[in-house]
This record gives structure tokens, C-alpha cells and sequence, in this order.
């Protein structure tokens, strides 16, 4: 492969961005390929892929360069070892002299540390070491692979077999998985929102794993469901189309933003049992309390189980933060349990792995609420998930 100096120096100002300037990895790949629309398709996935490469294996690629990737010097030597290491030759640069391949290549082979070999933080390596044991190191390196690229076909206009055949027609490969019934696979990452088939509400682009949770909630067509961290609705969407649009839905979140996505979302989806979504506040707990039949809490998490589809969350997290995070989970949990009525289902869910964030915190409430009992739980590791990891916990209420 032949390397461009235009190519590079646009992967030296993505670096800066991402790591200087701690912007979202995601956002500066798509701004710069936004600005740079006479890149060629080759030319687009090779930034794309250098640049989530890098994100990825940060640490470890400092290691072998033996130099920090905030400085200039660190983010050319950087791009050096990722072309080292998948062989490829790197151009006769100054910014390349003091790199030695065979060096590099030796050095990688005797890396001992698991920390620097899974590229991550110390700490976040010992505090999964903690929590998983043994387990850590084989999730570590199945979130260091690259995520596949997923859709949820919206029964309510489709079903997978035809919406295979218009993907098709649009130029699209996908294809489905015996354990994820409304699931397709895209077999080449592209994007998919331009696509006539997305803006008629055919499918939603949401992860595997994800797509397990409103099938493990129960909820059916004429049950009154509240989804009290509904972010921008990927799962309030999943849970209305299983209730075939009857019933109601009351979905919740903390960011207006969020809620005004989920408002766009449903209707280009056709959900009309969503009967309301808004802000909630305590006067909105305090409204319904004792009302659902099904209270699904997707708690804020570390997101620790989506580090193969956003790998810069390794270099933004701190124990502080998953402390933090900690607390909020417990007085979400406690707070929201009002809105659930004697005999319904509490849904607790995470995108984390950690035991801290997922059983510890329902054995706590367990332990404080002498009214629920436990009904059955479900981890779902990255190792062996096509999806993200989570964890879903369900709980009935009595009287």
C-alpha cells in the first residue's frame, strides 16, 4: 500500500482532536470525512480503520514507540507502529526516521504485561481483575476486536426476510442470527441513515445485545410499561413494536435532547402506543406511582461493555467516575421503584460487565426492599455475544 502525506497529516490533526482535545472519536471521524468528500471509498476506510486502530490500542502503540501521543513526535511514531505492525512499509519520512521495524517487532513479541498488551489504563485493569478473575483478560481481548455493524427490523412495516431483499436492492449485505430474531448483520460497515429503507422507519441501527433486553422485560400488548432511562429510545422503540402498538408506554430521561430524538424516532418507526415522553422529574415519579406493570431502569453505566464499539471510553474513565456512577445507580434504582405496582416486573439493565455495577447493586436493593424478589437474571459477555456486553436483571414487586 502507498501512503499519501495528505492522508497522514489529516490523521495527525484527527489524533490531536481526539486525544487533545478528548473529542469523541466517532464525531472527528465522520467532521473529517465530512470535509474531505473527494477521499475516495479506499482512501475513507483506511483513515477510519487507522484511526479507530489507534484509539484502540493507545497505550500499547505508546509502548512500542516509546513515546506519548499528545506530543507531535508521539502521534507520527504512533501511526509508525500501526503500519509496523500490520505490515506495511512506511514511507522514507523524516517523521519516520528513528523508527526501527525489526526493533518494534521485537519488542512487541516480549510483552509480558496483560495491561499493556489489552491496552488499558492500570487501574482499569485491576479493578476487572478484581471484579472477573481470570475472565478479565478473555473479555478484554474480545472488546478489542472491532465491533460488527447491526440493524433491528421494525416488525411493525417488515420482517427480516424482506427487509434482507430491499437492503439488497439499496446495495446493502446483511444478513440474520438464529439467536437474535429481529437482528441483521450489515457484512460491510457503512453508513446506513441516508438509506430510503431507514428514512421509511424499516430498521434501527442498535447493537445485538441491546436488542435482547425488551424480550427479557415480558412486556406484552396491554401492559403499561415505563422506561425511565429511555435515552433516545432504542429499546422504548424495540418494547413497542413486542407489544405490537397497544398497551402504553411512558418513556423518561434526564436529557431533552434525548427525549426530542426519541420524538423523531417513533415516528418514522409508525409507534403510536408511547403516550408520553418527557423529562422526568420528581413530580413525574411522584404521578406514577404504582402504575406500571413493567419499569425498565438502563441505569447509567461505566458502558464498560461497549469497549468494542467505543474504545476511546478506556482512556476517558476513572475509578472516580465508576465510583460515581455507583451511587447514581443505587438512588436510581430506590427512587424510580415507586412507579412499579404490586405485582410487576422491575427491569434493572447495564451495557457494564462488572459485578459493582450489575448483582452487587441488586443484591443491595434486595436487602432493603423485603417486597421484591429475585425472578431470574441474564449476563451477556463480549466473548460470547456478537453484541456488546450487558447485564438484565428482573425482580417482581409484591404487595
Amino acid at each position: 500500500m502507498k501512503w499519501y502525506r495528505n492522508l497522514a497529516v489529516a490523521l495527525i490533526t484527527a489524533l490531536e482532536e481526539i486525544f487533545n482535545h478528548r473529542k469523541q472519536a466517532d464525531k472527528v471521524v465522520n467532521g473529517l470525512l465530512k470535509s474531505n468528500k473527494k477521499w475516495g471509498s479506499r482512501d475513507r476506510k483506511f483513515l477510519a480503520r487507522v484511526l479507530y486502530d489507534i484509539v484502540r490500542w493507545k497505550r500499547l502503540y505508546e509502548y512500542l514507540s516509546g513515546t506519548d501521543i499528545l506530543t507531535p513526535e508521539g502521534k507520527w511514531r504512533v501511526i509508525g507502529v500501526w503500519a509496523v505492525l500490520n505490515r506495511i512499509d512506511l514511507p522514507y519520512w523524516k517523521e519516520f526516521e528513528r523508527l526501527n521495524p525489526e526493533q518494534i517487532i521485537r519488542k512487541y513479541k516480549t510483552i509480558s504485561a496483560e495491561a499493556i498488551k489489552q491496552s488499558v489504563p492500570d487501574w482499569l485493569f485491576r479493578l476487572g481483575n478484581t471484579q472477573l478473575g481470570d475472565r478479565w483478560v478473555t473479555e478484554l481481548k474480545a472488546m478489542n476486536e472491532e465491533a460488527p455493524l447491526t440493524i433491528r427490523v421494525n416488525r411493525l412495516k417488515t420482517n427480516p426476510e424482506r427487509l434482507i431483499k430491499i437492503l439488497e436492492k439499496e446495495g446493502v449485505v446483511s444478513y440474520d442470527h438464529p439467536s437474535y430474531p429481529d437482528a441483521l448483520f450489515v457484512k460491510e460497515r457503512k453508513k446506513l441513515t441516508h438509506l430510503k429503507s431507514y428514512r421509511q422507519g424499516l430498521f434501527e441501527v442498535q447493537d445485538a445485545s441491546s436488542q435482547l433486553v425488551a424480550p427479557f422485560t415480558g412486556a406484552s400488548e396491554g401492559d403499561t410499561v415505563i422506561d425511565a432511562c429511555a435515552g433516545a429510545g432504542g429499546k422504548t422503540l424495540h418494547l413497542a413494536t413486542q407489544m405490537q402498538n397497544k398497551g402504553q408506554i411512558m418513556a423518561y430521561d434526564i436529557y431533552q435532547t434525548k427525549i426530542e430524538e426519541l420524538h423523531r424516532r417513533a415516528k418514522r418507526n409508525g409507534v403510536k402506543n408511547i403516550v408520553e415522553a418527557t423529562v422526568i422529574t420528581p413530580e413525574i415519579i411522584e404521578k406514577n406511582r404504582q402504575k406500571a406493570d413493567v419499569l425498565l431502569l438502563d441505569a447509567p453505566c461505566s458502558s464498560l461493555g461497549t469497549l468494542r464499539r467505543n474504545p476511546g471510553l478506556k482512556w476517558e474513565l476513572n475509578l472516580d467516575k465508576i465510583k460515581k456512577i455507583n451511587s447514581l445507580q443505587k438512588n436510581i434504582i430506590n427512587d424510580y421503584e415507586q412507579m412499579l405496582q404490586p405485582g410487576g416486573y422491575l427491569i434493572y439493565v447495564t451495557c457494564s460487565i462488572l459485578p459493582m455495577e450489575n448483582q452487587m447493586i441488586v443484591n443491595d436493593f434486595l436487602n432493603t426492599h423485603k417486597n421484591y424478589t429475585f425472578v431470574e437474571d441474564m449476563t451477556v459477555l463480549p466473548s460470547s455475544a456478537t453484541g456488546d456486553g450487558f447485564y438484565m436483571a428482573k425482580l417482581k414487586k409484591h404487595l
